[in-house]
Order: C-alpha cells, then structure tokens, then sequence
C-alpha cells in the first residue's frame, strides 16, 4: 500500500474533499497549489487571493487539531503538526 502524501492543496481541505481526521502522519505541508510548491517564493500581488486561501485552509485545520509550525516559500507553504 503507498504511502499517504504529506502536501496538500489548500482548496481541498476547505472544500472537503481531503479530511485528515484519521491521517496517520503528524507533520503536513499545505499549499496554494502544487506548482506553487516548486514555483518561485516570491509572492506576486495576484497570489494574494490565493494566500487568503491558503492561510484560511491552515485555519480551518488549526480548528481541527493542527498548529502552524513554519510559513515558507514567501507565504505559499505552510507547514503543520498534528496536536497530541
């Protein structure tokens, strides 16, 4: 059986389409978009819209067990840990 990723699209934790209740890892990184996770880590005044969407994913997750350990790559990364 392969192993469960460790990114993830910051549009499928809020729109559901990825939940990490039974997740078996502790640490998480969220992102704008895949590509942005090898793009450039400048951000752009047009990746504003999406680091709202980013940081309101990191948020939900924060709701639901998580802590931001780490933003990085000029705000597109976000990285997590799993609350015990």
């Amino acid at each position: 059986m392969p192993r469960p990723p460790r990114v993830f699209e910051a549009d499928d934790i809020l729109s559901g389409r990825v939940a990490l209740d039974q997740y078996p890892f502790n640490l998480i990184y969220l992102v704008i978009a895949f590509s942005s996770f090898y793009a450039d880590v400048k951000i752009h005044p047009s990746d504003l819209p999406r680091v709202d969407v980013l940081l309101s994913a990191a948020e939900m997750l924060e709701d639901q067990g998580w802590e931001i350990v780490a933003v990085d790559a000029g705000g597109k990364l976000v990285c997590l840990r799993r609350k015990r």
